[in-house]
């Protein structure tokens, strides 16, 4: 007798359990059919619904979260769309003149150790300027190539 009171007890604490979790997986699938009906054709569109960022990466922090397009100057740009348009010696030192992408601004003259947005300037010669790209890896840490611009491209080609 007390096993078939036992058994009751379980039974009706089971039901209504999944009962709800029915529910929940019914509201679940009219949320998702709703938020994709407005999304067009060929578009994705990220919804953390709570979850954290799969495409951030983790070792920088949420404050690092910075656009690079609000980095003004030579900070902003990449390495790879920097173009060296001359080499200066003045003073003792040598200077290069980089212009960015956009051709509507002034190059812009920098001196070793001036950042870039992923590297920085190393060393500046008489023909060259060697740029220490920073490569940040989301879980290996950070990594260090060296990447050289040449005054004249055409005939360092020919060299090697």
């Amino acid at each position: 007798m007390k096993f078939l009171i036992v058994m009751i007890m379980l039974f009706a604490m089971v039901i209504p359990a999944q009962q709800d979790n029915e529910a929940n997986e019914q509201e679940a699938k009219v949320t998702d059919d709703n938020s994709q009906a407005r999304i067009p054709p060929g578009e994705f569109i990220y919804q953390p619904q709570g979850r954290r960022d799969p495409f951030w990466d983790l070792s920088k922090g949420e404050k690092a979260k910075t656009a690079r397009e609000e980095l003004e100057g030579i900070a902003g740009l990449l390495i790879d769309e920097l173009k060296l348009e001359g080499i200066v010696f003045s003073k003792g030192k040598f200077r290069a003149l980089l212009s960015g992408p956009s051709n509507a601004e002034p190059p812009f003259d920098v001196t070793v150790g001036v950042n870039v947005y992923d590297g920085v300037i190393v060393k500046i010669d008489f023909n060259s300027v060697v740029f220490k790209k920073i490569l940040t890896m989301p879980l290996g840490g950070k990594k260090e190539k060296f990447e050289t611009k040449w005054l004249n491209p055409e005939k360092e080609d020919r060299r090697k």
